[in-house]
């Protein structure tokens, strides 16, 4: 953790509802909503939860970000276009 800031998040997503009535997330044309958001140390800890996610409940999906791949999609957000080719 740098400047109290983690090194990755682990998102938990759940399938989305009708009722639910919007997604947080599209994965390969199936909508989830972000059921938790978990601080990670490291790349094992982030793993360990991740795996712990796949366990507990098998009809969830996991998103591991870094902090930098956070910081880029919120500068997305903000209208900044962000291209990795591009260094």
């Amino acid at each position: 953790m740098t400047n109290n800031i983690p090194a990755y998040i682990v998102v938990e997503c759940r399938p989305s509802t009708e009722e639910d009535g919007y997604a947080d997330i599209v994965i390969h044309n199936d909508t989830y909503i972000f059921e938790s958001v978990e601080p990670a140390e490291n790349l094992r800890a982030a793993m360990l939860i991740a795996i712990d996610i796949e366990r507990t409940k098998p009809n969830h999906k996991h998103l591991t970000l870094h902090a930098e791949s956070v910081s880029k999609l919120c500068r997305g957000m903000q209208g900044e276009t962000i291209d990795s080719n591009k260094h």
